[in-house]
């Protein structure tokens, strides 16, 4: 018999984040090939001082209404994003079925934005009986050291399978920045590099803070194009289309759009995180260590220079090591490992 899975997020769309939390959703509907679930996530969600106040009372409630008071059990719960969204898997265990198994994905900030761990932070962590982290570095800035732990990536979309391998003279893009447009994405570094890339065609996608910003420089910097979210299948014609992909970010669990990248056969320079750690390798020629950002800004600047000038057998070369190491993150197959997970937690 197939367990009864319910998958609960705090992430959803909201107007100024429209794909925020869709590779949680991406997840989902891979594992609906393998079993029955159900999905809960942040519907009320937008950015008014209003929703910020109640958003998680509001999402507890109509937690409460649909699942705990539901007549329908379920045998796993599968937390994406720890704390505080544990609460709500917590109330369910405790007020419906104390047999409940509950798995936790960690994304990187329900982590980074806790330490030191609180007492009841702790306490939660107790009740977790599978843990999955984006990156090995994330696993070990975790409070638990529970044996039940695994690393896998969230999993890019299935449209990645099949991609075109462009040449580099092919491409009409040189740099592409894809994501959150805000300071821990590193978007004060990608403006402060601008006046040295007057030459480069930039191609920044996403929402966010500084998007302002990136509108009012568009007058100085001609070679800058602007794109709001895109979905997958339009993203992927903008990284099969880019000579590099740049990943500045200051913190970043993961980073998928980095594999997402990769996928399609464009190399990456990124900042040292956990996620370019996981993903190209912490002593990677293309990953720079973040300790001065004077330093830092003059290195991205010959790393970019020295990628765009390699032989073309070298470039080929990169394209086709990071296609290699994508290919194993498409969301089928993480599903499918998932769903092993939930089986044997919950055996027959």
């Amino acid at each position: 018999m197939t367990k009864a899975v319910l998958i609960i997020t705090n992430m959803g769309p909201k107007p100024s984040a429209p794909f925020q939390g869709q590779f949680v959703k991406n997840q989902m509907l891979a594992l609906k090939k393998h079993q029955a679930l159900s999905y809960f996530y942040m519907r009320w969600h937008n950015d008014s001082l209003f929703n910020r106040l109640l958003k998680y009372p509001v999402l507890f409630l109509q937690f409460f209404w649909c699942h705990v008071l539901s007549f329908k059990t379920v045998d796993v719960i599968h937390v994406h994003f720890f704390y505080p969204t544990i609460w709500l898997a917590l109330v369910y265990k405790y007020l419906r079925k104390p047999s409940v198994k509950i798995v936790v994905t960690c994304h990187g900030s329900d982590i980074y934005h806790y330490q030191p761990f609180g007492a009841l932070y702790r306490w939660c962590c107790g009740a977790v009986d599978q843990w999955i982290f984006t990156s090995e570095k994330l696993r070990t800035k975790a409070y638990t050291s529970a044996p039940k732990a695994v690393v896998l990536s969230a999993g890019i979309a299935q449209v990645y399978a099949q991609t075109t391998q462009l040449s580099r003279a092919e491409k009409d893009i040189d740099l592409l920045y894809v994501g959150a447009l805000d300071k821990n994405k590193g978007m004060d570094r990608l403006i402060a590099l601008l006046p040295q890339l007057k030459d480069k065609t930039i191609c920044v996608i996403g929402t966010g803070p500084y998007l302002t910003q990136f509108e009012q420089l568009r007058s100085d910097y001609p070679n800058l194009r602007l794109q709001q979210g895109q979905g997958a299948e339009q993203l992927k014609a903008f990284y099969q289309r880019s000579k590099c992909f740049l990943n500045l970010s200051r913190n970043e669990s993961f980073g998928l759009v980095m594999t997402e990248a990769m996928a399609c056969y464009t190399p990456v320079i990124a900042t040292l995180t956990d996620g370019s750690a996981e993903q190209l390798g912490a002593d990677s020629f293309w990953v720079l260590e973040q300790a001065d950002e004077a330093v830092l800004l003059q290195q991205l600047l010959q790393k970019i220079q020295q990628l765009l000038s390699l032989s073309d057998s070298d470039y080929t070369a990169l394209q086709q090591q990071g296609r290699q190491y994508a290919k194993h993150c498409l969301v089928d197959d993480v599903a499918a490992k998932i769903h092993s997970l939930y089986q044997a937690l919950a055996p027959e």
